[in-house]
């Protein structure tokens, strides 16, 4: 609104100089002329300055998106002794398979150098993102999958039946621990 109207008044300013210089005599009223051009100008320079200060305060196009605390967004293996071995970053995916990589199949998560990776599937289990959650499934017919909740219960999971991840969880392929970060 600022800006519509130090255009318009830059305008009424440049057309009273106009008139000035044509209808008045130029030695006369040359320091009204310059007076309204110098408005004229003043006005304009408002008008832009105003515009640049509306362009700063825009948000950007694609700006990144803030994760609520609960969003899940890396996998950490876990040694023995409960530290973070690897990362497997899992933010704006939509599945992703855990086994081993043996040249054949797409592993996202690959567990082939783990401690424990003989007793892991070629394709053991599978993470989903659906309704803004995780769940993860067992597709292994021999060792399985359990979770590992924040309360300290520990639950085996059924063959082919999701179950829902939370920040925390820690998941057991085989005798392997994944945590969700």
């Amino acid at each position: 609104m600022k800006r519509a109207i130090n255009v318009a008044i830059a305008v009424f300013s440049i057309e009273i100089a106009v008139i000035l210089a044509v209808k008045t005599d130029w030695t006369d009223s040359w320091f009204w002329i310059m007076a309204a051009a110098l408005f004229a100008i003043a006005h304009m320079g408002m008008a832009l300055r105003k515009n640049r200060e509306d362009v700063g305060q825009r948000k950007p196009a694609f700006s990144a998106p803030v994760l609520p605390d609960t969003a899940l967004t890396e996998v950490a293996l876990l040694g023995e002794d409960g530290t973070r071995l690897a990362f497997w970053n899992i933010y704006g995916k939509n599945g992703i398979v855990i086994g081993r990589d043996i040249g054949e199949n797409n592993v996202t998560i690959n567990l082939d150098n783990s401690t424990y990776a003989s007793m892991i599937d070629v394709e053991h289990a599978v993470l989903n993102y659906s309704g803004d959650c995780w769940y993860i499934e067992d597709i292994s017919e021999k060792n399985g999958v359990s979770i590992q909740k924040q309360d300290g219960r520990k639950y085996r999971l059924a063959y082919g039946k999701p179950c829902r991840l939370e920040k925390g969880d820690i998941i057991y392929i085989a005798l392997t621990r994944l945590q969700i970060l």
